[in-house]
C-alpha cells in the first residue's frame, strides 16, 4: 500500500492574467515507493507556476525511495520521520534543511542505513545540495543569530536561520540522524559558495549524530557552526575541502571521527575557528573536546593538505588521535589568540601519534609558521604523544574498500582511558581499534 507526504506551496494570492485562478495551493503528493508527482490546479488557460521550494508543515514519513528536487524546510514544528533502508536522491538545486521549528528523525541500522545521495545515474560531487540541520543553541556571533552559508540571496531568511539569540538554548534537538550516509552533496546554490555533505548549525545536546558517512562531498564533509552538538562515529571520506570544519563557538564533544582524504581531494583533516572577526573576544570561545580521531591524508604525492588546522581563537582538546600521511603538515596553531589557548591549557592535543607527515621533523613545514610559535617542539614536549611511531592501520589509504582498523600488533592500542560521558572502553589511540564499527552501513562508491 502506498503511502503520501503533502507539501503545500503558495502560488497566487491575487488574479492570474485578469481571471481568478480556480485555486492558489500547489500541492506535491510523492509516492513513498516511487518517484514525485506534481498534481495542481489552476484556470483553464493558465499554466500553474513553477514552485521554487517545498515545505514539510506538518509531520511527514519517508520509505522506500523519495526524489528530491528543491529546496526542503522542514517547518513549524513537524518532525519529519524517515525510515531504516530509505534512499532520498537528489537532484541539482535540492537540499534538505531541518529549520530551528523542524526536527528530523532518521534511524536507520547496520543492515538497512538511510541512504542521502545523488539523482544521477554518474553521481559527481556536488550534484545536489546536502543535508542542513538548524538550532537555537548558543553561538558567538553578534545578537546570537545568524543565517547559514551556502543559499542564494532571497531565501527566506527565517528559514535558515540559527542560533538563540540573547536567550539560547543548549539543550535544543535538532533531531536524530543514525546509521546514515549522505554522498556526492555540496551543490552551490550560491555562486562559488558550495553547501557542506551535513552542516549542524546551532544544535544543542539533544539532538543525535551517530553512525554517519559523509562521501565525496564537494565542500567540507561536516560543518558545525557553534551549539553545543555532540557526534559520534562520524566517517568522512573524500571530501574536496576540509573532512570536520567547526567555528562560531562549538562547545560539543566528539569520540569516533575518521577523515580520509587522497592524494587529489581533501584540504584540512580538521579547519578549526572561533569567530573570524573576533578571534579574542567572542564567546562563547569554541572548544570541544574530542576523543579517538583518525586523519589520513594523500601522502607526498599530492595536493597541499593539512592534518589540523586549528586558528582564529579556537580553543578545544584532541586526545587519543592519529594523524598520518599529510604532504604539508600535521598541525598548524594559527593566530595569536589559538596560540595563547595552547599556552594555557584550553586548546591541547594529547595521546596523539603523528606518523609520516612532511616538514621539518615529523610534523612541522616552515613555510606555515607564524610568531615563532614551534608547534614540533611544543607537541613533542607533551609526553604522551608519539613521533613517527607507524600505529598499523590495515588499509587506511585504500579508497574504495578501506579498513580502518589496526592491527592486533599496533601500538596504539594502549593510550589514555576517556571520561565519563564518552565510550570509556575506547582506550586506543585513532577512531578504531581492532573491532571495526564501520563494517556493514558504510560505503566507498567512486
Amino acid at each position: 500500500m502506498n503511502r503520501f507526504f503533502v507539501l503545500r506551496h503558495v502560488i497566487s494570492k491575487g488574479p492570474i492574467m485578469s481571471r481568478p485562478s480556480i485555486c492558489s495551493v500547489f500541492v506535491l503528493a510523492s509516492s513513498l515507493v516511487g518517484p514525485a508527482v506534481l498534481v495542481g490546479c489552476t484556470d483553464e488557460d493558465t499554466p500553474p507556476p513553477t514552485p521554487t521550494e517545498l515545505v514539510i508543515d506538518t509531520d511527514t514519513s519517508w520509505s522506500g525511495e523519495v526524489t528530491l528536487e528543491l529546496p526542503t524546510y522542514v517547518v513549524g514544528g513537524a518532525t519529519l520521520s524517515i525510515a531504516p533502508g530509505t534512499v532520498i536522491k537528489g537532484e541539482s538545486g535540492s537540499v534538505l534543511v531541518i529549520t530551528t521549528e523542524g526536527r528530523l528523525d532518521a534511524e536507520g541500522t547496520v543492515a538497512q542505513p538511510i541512504v542521502f545521495t545523488s539523482a544521477k545515474a554518474t553521481p559527481v560531487s556536488g550534484d545536489w545540495g546536502g543535508v542542513v540541520m538548524l538550532g537555537t543553541s548558543g553561538i558567538n556571533a553578534d545578537g546570537g543569530n545568524l543565517t547559514v552559508e551556502g543559499f542564494a540571496a532571497g531565501t527566506d531568511v527565517a528559514r535558515i536561520q540559527y542560533g538563540g539569540g540573547a536567550n539560547p538554548d543548549d539543550g535544543h534537538d535538532c533531531g536524530t540522524l543514525r546509521y546514515a550516509r549522505i554522498e556526492y552533496a555540496g551543490y552551490a546554490l550560491n555562486q562559488d559558495n558550495e553547501l557542506n555533505g551535513l552542516t549542524l548549525a546551532g544544535c544543542g545536546t539533544g539532538t543525535v549524530i551517530d553512525y554517519v558517512q559523509i562521501h565525496r562531498g564537494l565542500d567540507d564533509g561536516l560543518e558545525i557552526f557553534g551549539g553545543r552538538v555532540d557526534i559520534r562515529h562520524v566517517v568522512v571520506t573524500l571530501a574536496q575541502d576540509d573532512g570536520l570544519d567547526w567555528d562560531m563557538g562549538w562547545t560539543g564533544t566528539a569520540q569516533h571521527l575518521i577523515v580520509q582524504q587522497s592524494a587529489t581531494r581533501g584540504n584540512r583533516g580538521i579547519e578549526a575557528d572561533s569567530n573570524a572577526d573576533a578571534p579574542d573576544t567572542a564567546m562563547p570561545r569554541s572548544a570541544p573536546t574530542l576523543w579517538n580521531v583518525t586523519l589520513i591524508g594523500g601522502g607526498a604525492g599530492g595536493v597541499d593538505q593539512g592534518g589540523m588546522h586549528l586558528r582564529r581563537g579556537t580553543a578545544g582538546r584532541i586526545h587519543n588521535a592519529v594523524v598520518t600521511n599529510f604532504k604539508t603538515y600535521a598541525v598548524d596553531i594559527d593566530s595569536a589568540a589559538s596560540e595563547a589557548a595552547f599556552a594555557d591549557g584550553s586548546l591541547a592535543i594529547e595521546t596523539t601519534f603523528f606518523h609520516n607527515n612532511a616538514g621539518v621533523g615529523p610534523l612541522w613545514s616552515a613555510e606555515f609558521d607564524d610568531d615563532a610559535f614551534d608547534e614540533e617542539a611544543e607537541l613533542s614536549a607533551k609526553t604522551s604523544n608519539v613521533m613517527g611511531t607507524d600505529p598499523e592501520i590495515v588499509d587506511a589509504t585504500n579508497l574504495t574498500a578501506p579498513v580502518f582498523g589496526v592491527l592486533a600488533s599496533s601500538p596504539v592500542m594502549a593510550c589514555g582511558t576517556p571520561p565519563g560521558g564518552f565510550d570509556v572502553t575506547a582506550t586506543y589511540c585513532g577512531a578504531v581499534g581492532t573491532d571495526d564499527w564501520t563494517a556493514g552501513w558504510t560505503s566507498y562508491p567512486e
